[in-house]
């Protein structure tokens, strides 16, 4: 068959060399102007925005940390400060190519990697004391899978707290020497108590980074600062040099010089844990102060803590119970009340009350804890003698809403301006009160009051019947540039002739203490005091006190000591007194009050026939 095609079938022409070329290069024309677009896009249209992506992935934040302030005693033993430790960080996924970018990574550096989480493990364990094991757990997890199932480099691993710097120094120096890469540092402070338990209800302590207890937690905008903020580019490799770079610096905390002479104070706790373990109770509290300035010289608590550990520390031992119990102060009230009645003119020293050793007021009927009949008392009688009777017998002569005004310019029912958290304000009875409240009063009961405020309170008699609020702090400064704490409000709430007759009573209180309260060489002035603690079905316990000042003739330092006892067993004397006489014995030469070798006991009438 002639003109056919083979097989029947027809063949398609090819297209010409020509025609071919030509679509070749329409195709290759569109795919320029499309990568072309796509630069434009890239370089031009979408530039800033690409760019910030990209430096966003790159930038790492981090928090500068302020340097928290100190707290110093007043001759500048430390109580607190904080040492400059680190956190222990790595980047597992730079660990992970041995610092280089993935696509950079040759067979070498993956060796290298393979056996580095291992051999660094040890390195780190060696300097921080963490198990190498766990520590190369952490190191080899380089990656993670989030919820959706995507694959994500792990760049942040906690590996061990607080080191100290020169761990911290001597660990990157053995990383250095084999040359592994990946381990960095993070700042972490550590608070540090070097006194222990010495001032620690005053001090507190912190938790978190923040201050928990006491001036840590109520001085914490003062002491923490203002931290400062990092941001830095980084890579694989780590931090870039050159790269962008801001930092806005911490502003540091101010450091706290306390009144407390810690010397003292370590020697007051030990005394006073040593008193209230031997008299079998449960917990006390002792006081120093300058009467003229009210400051705080101690303020030791029993039991205590260890600031720089509280486990183990029962949650109402945390506290201070010389700011947070408030109790109901007993005879050591006597002082405010006969005070009071002096400065009014109502009484003299050597005034006689006829009274019996008990008295009806409203349905009870109180007695006096010495035995005796019918006596003509003196107001220092009444004073020496604790008699409960004739404290009421006298104050009767005073309208009840005067007595509770002498009692409110002595600070009692307001919180002191110590700073300290917890505070109690304790409680005096209403201006409208019935007779039988203000008896209760004038003998300590019917109110209560917390150790400060009486201290505070018995302070004013001392210092010539003026009232200066108790301090705690004495300055406040940033790198040893001092700022003295503003002068403590005060006032006058007695005359000076009251507060004279008054202290010069306290002394005759001594002299009747058949030596007990007596300290060689020196005048002092002493109230004893027990009250009992009320409960849910009665009484549940009671606070043995004592309040003392000296010298008589000047005084400048007042020692004021409490124990609380389970029982109703006791009383001021022999309970407190011991504790009381040995801190006043060592305060009064260690703040230079020369001894004296002329004093004469003279005692005056207690009683008139």
């Amino acid at each position: 068959m002639s003109g056919g095609v083979r097989g029947g079938k027809h063949r398609v022409p090819l297209a010409s060399s020509a025609f071919r070329l030509r679509v070749l290069a329409l195709a290759v024309a569109v795919m320029f102007s499309v990568l072309a677009a796509r630069a434009i896009q890239i370089q031009v249209v979408s530039a800033d925005e690409m760019a910030a992506k990209a430096a966003t992935a790159m930038t790492v934040a981090r928090d500068v940390p302020a340097q928290r302030g100190t707290i110093t005693g007043r001759d500048g033993q430390v109580l607190a400060f904080t040492e400059a430790t680190v956190n222990v960080i790595a980047d597992p996924s730079m660990i992970a190519t041995n610092g280089k970018e993935p696509e950079a990574v040759r067979d070498s550096d993956r060796q290298k990697a393979a056996s580095a989480p291992a051999e660094m493990a040890k390195i780190i364990a060696k300097h921080t004391g963490v198990n190498a094991g766990e520590i190369e757990n952490k190191l080899r997890k380089a990656t993670t899978v989030n919820s959706g199932g995507a694959e994500t480099a792990v760049r942040y691993q906690l590996l061990a707290k607080q080191v100290p710097s020169t761990a911290w120094l001597e660990l990157t120096a053995d990383l250095s020497a084999g040359k592994f890469v990946g381990v960095f540092r993070e700042s972490n402070p550590r608070r540090v108590y070097p006194m222990n338990t010495v001032a620690s209800n005053v001090v507190g302590a912190m938790s978190a980074g923040k201050g928990l207890l006491g001036l840590e937690y109520s001085r914490e905008s003062d002491l923490a600062g203002v931290p400062g903020r990092e941001t830095y580019e980084t890579s694989p490799n780590g931090k870039i040099p050159l790269g962008n770079q801001t930092l806005t610096p911490a502003v540091n905390g101010r450091d706290i010089q306390l009144t407390l002479d810690a010397d003292l104070q370590w020697m007051t706790e030990r005394r006073l844990a040593e008193r209230v373990q031997e008299a079998g109770g449960t917990w006390g509290v002792a006081l120093v102060m300058d009467v003229e300035t009210g400051e705080l010289l101690t303020m030791a608590n029993y039991p205590s803590f260890d600031s720089n550990d509280l486990k183990g520390t029962k949650e109402e031992d945390l506290g201070n119970r010389a700011i947070t119990a408030a109790y109901e102060p007993g005879s050591v009230q006597k002082v405010l009340t006969l005070s009071a009645l002096l400065d009014a003119g109502l009484t003299t020293p050597d005034t006689a009350y006829p009274i019996d050793d008990t008295l009806k007021i409203g349905d009870h009927t109180i007695q006096d804890a010495w035995k005796h009949g019918k006596v003509n008392i003196t107001t220092r009688g009444i004073l020496v003698k604790s008699s409960n009777v004739g404290a009421i017998t006298a104050a009767r002569a005073m309208e009840p809403a005067a007595l509770r005004d002498y009692m409110l310019r002595f600070g009692l029912g307001t919180k002191t301006n110590l700073g300290l958290p917890g505070e109690a304000a304790g409680s005096v009875p209403p201006a409208g009160m019935p007779r039988y409240q203000a008896d209760s009063m004038a003998y300590g009961y019917g109110l209560s009051t917390t150790a400060v405020q009486m201290a505070a309170a018995v302070a004013a008699v001392a210092n010539g019947g003026v009232y200066t609020e108790p301090t705690l702090v004495k300055a406040t400064g940033v790198n040893g540039s001092w700022t003295p704490a503003p002068a403590p409000a005060s006032h006058r709430v007695i005359s000076d002739e009251a507060a004279r007759q008054t202290i010069e009573m306290m002394e005759q209180r001594t002299m009747d203490s058949a030596d007990q309260l007596k300290i060689a060489g020196y005048r002092t002035g002493t109230k004893t005091g027990t009250a009992r603690i009320a409960g849910g079905s009665g009484y549940q316990g009671q606070v043995a006190s004592i309040i003392g000042v000296a010298p008589v003739e000047d005084p400048q330092v007042l020692v004021y000591v409490l124990v609380g006892r389970p029982d109703t067993m006791g009383a001021g004397l022999g309970t407190a007194g011991p504790v009381y006489r040995d801190i006043m014995a060592l305060a009064l030469p260690r703040y230079g009050v020369q001894p004296r070798n002329d004093i004469v006991d003279t005692p005056l009438p207690l009683v008139k026939e």
